[in-house]
């Protein structure tokens, strides 16, 4: 080989060495800048008193992974995700820094930081710094160990009666948690009045014992609201294994204090033979309280004041099909950030109103969509046509209610529908299951749509719950943290036999692979739009 040729060849593998590291180069400053989806880290996390001048931090992982329109995989398909994985792994430390508190994001694992940027995420705000002040929000004097954010049925202990058992709420102990002295007069503050107002109804249904939250006091949300109050879990069904366990005294005042004025406790009720149904862990309800008459509302023909077993496939693909007009190929992502019902009286312009807002992300920034359809009717199929658009810059305007402040407005969180006569209807069956005849049938949109709802548990959720529970019937054996397993477990019928796909699920189940399908887009469709 002559020289010349040799010097062509190297000149040649450099030359290709040189586009090659530029490449790389260029690959490593996309993979690092701003294409990146940012997670800001301190969005989801809470901080609460420790209860001995501390404090401790959550993060809330579920809702980021909800929010961020990321995959959120079953115990199954965990594997095949290694960044929710290492999401998941995640938790906030608290560590003291004089009078102020550094917030930090640490991980059980090695540092996930590489890991998330192959997969296009890259955490911000993993560390930062909030004083005390900002911490004890209004910064009155409070006792240490006070609770802004009461789990309601934590107070209700349960007594054994001739007929099965009855509940009563531990009052003077909820007082005392959320700080206030329980044998001080009521109406010395609103958030006292509000919280002596609160009783317990238990009454039969179907699934055991249902408790529900009352109240003698009509303003009592708003006064709890005006406190800084959050009431939560106000609605449950404990079976008759459950209300054994809860079965207690009520805690007393000390001998020298006053007597509290306590509520009337609600009439006992005859109960049936309950059955299992599932413990929730996610409440987000407030008490009810008895609704003011209202004018009969001018409806435009057909359209609906509740969208309790509507089925909203549809009404959403239109909603979806009008965002992907407006941006083209323009639109990097999209997650559906807020979802508001509004249903109108006899004084606003339209009988009721569908929302979706969206945060869009495009190659020139962020933008949140609304999205409105007017006039929901029953039977009536919807178009892009059907879809009035507009943007705004915040998230701040853009989640505002205010244009609809006539009408009554219900934030749908998760898919959840607003309820109907039958909101007490437990959507699991006697045997646990959401959708019984998922393994031989198919089911539709519409079926679905009509699960019933509870305070603790979103239709998003309890779709998840519907898909794998075809998997638990079929043995699937799911991993030993997870809810579904915990959950599954309690029924007779379930027997793990080890790891089953959804193909070997569908050979034996033929059904399961559609119905697998169409519960996949419904979650997707509600998660993205």
């Amino acid at each position: 080989m002559s020289n010349t040729m040799i010097r062509r060849l190297v000149g040649g593998v450099g030359a290709a060495l040189i586009f090659l590291i530029c490449g790389v180069v260029i690959a490593a400053h996309f993979l690092t800048g701003r294409n990146l989806q940012r997670i800001d880290v301190s969005e989801y996390t809470t901080v609460q008193s420790d209860g001995s001048g501390g404090y401790i931090a959550e993060l809330d992982v579920d809702r980021l992974i909800t929010e961020q329109r990321l995959h959120n995989p079953t115990e199954l398909e965990i594997d095949d995700y290694p960044e929710i994985a290492a999401i998941r792994g995640l938790s906030v430390r608290v560590t003291p820094q004089g009078d102020a508190f550094e917030l930090e994001t640490v991980t059980m694992g090695e540092d996930p930081t590489a890991l998330l940027k192959r997969h296009g995420i890259r955490l911000i705000n993993t560390v930062w710094t909030v004083n005390r002040a900002e911490l004890d929000g209004s910064g009155e004097a409070e006792t240490p160990s006070r609770k802004d954010k009461l789990v309601f049925s934590d107070y209700v202990v349960t007594v054994r009666t001739d007929n099965g058992f009855d509940a009563k709420l531990d009052l003077v102990r909820l007082l005392t948690d959320a700080g206030f002295d329980p044998s001080a007069d009521p109406s010395s503050s609103i958030g006292m009045r509000a919280l002596s107002s609160l009783d317990v109804a238990c009454q039969q249904t179907a699934e055991g014992y249902r408790l529900q939250t009352t109240s003698t006091l009509p303003s009592v949300m708003d006064d709890l609201k005006a406190a800084g109050i959050t009431v939560t879990h106000t609605q449950w069904t404990w079976t008759a294994r459950e209300m054994e366990a809860h079965v207690g005294t009520i805690t007393t005042l000390e001998p020298h204090a006053p007597e509290t004025e306590q509520p009337t406790p609600p009439e006992t009720h005859e109960t049936p033979n309950p059955t299992d149904a599932p413990e929730t862990d996610e409440p987000t309800a407030v008490p009810e309280t008895p609704a003011p008459e209202t004018p009969a509302p001018t409806r435009s023909a057909d359209a609906i004041d509740t969208l309790y077993g509507f089925d909203q496939t549809e009404v959403r693909k239109a909603i979806r099909a009008a965002k992907e007009q407006k941006y083209g190929s323009s639109i990097e992502a999209s997650e559906v950030k807020y979802n508001y019902f509004a249903v109108g009286s006899s004084t606003t312009e339209h009988g009721n109103v569908f929302r979706l807002v969206y945060k869009i992300t495009t190659s020139s920034g962020t933008e949140y969509l609304i999205a409105d359809v007017y006039d929901l009717e029953s039977e009536t199929g919807y178009a892009a046509s059907d879809v009035k658009l507009s943007v705004e810059s915040s998230s701040t305007k853009a989640r505002s209610t205010d244009d609809l402040k006539d009408y009554k407005v219900y934030t749908l969180t998760g898919g959840s529908m607003v309820f109907a006569e039958n909101k007490d209807k437990s959507p699991f069956d006697k045997d646990g299951l959401v959708m019984a005849k998922s393994l031989t049938e198919s089911v539709s949109y519409d079926e679905l749509w009509d699960i019933p709802q509870t305070d603790d548990l979103t239709l998003l959720q309890l779709l998840g719950y519907a898909r794998n529970e075809m998997f638990a019937r079929g043995g699937h054996k799911f991993g030993d943290s997870s809810n579904y397993l915990k959950y599954f477990k309690q029924f007779s019928w379930y027997k793990p036999t080890g790891s089953v796909s959804a193909d070997a699920l569908a050979e034996k189940y033929p059904a399961t692979k559609k119905n697998i399908t169409t519960i996949k887009f419904l979650e997707k469709l509600i998660k993205e739009g």
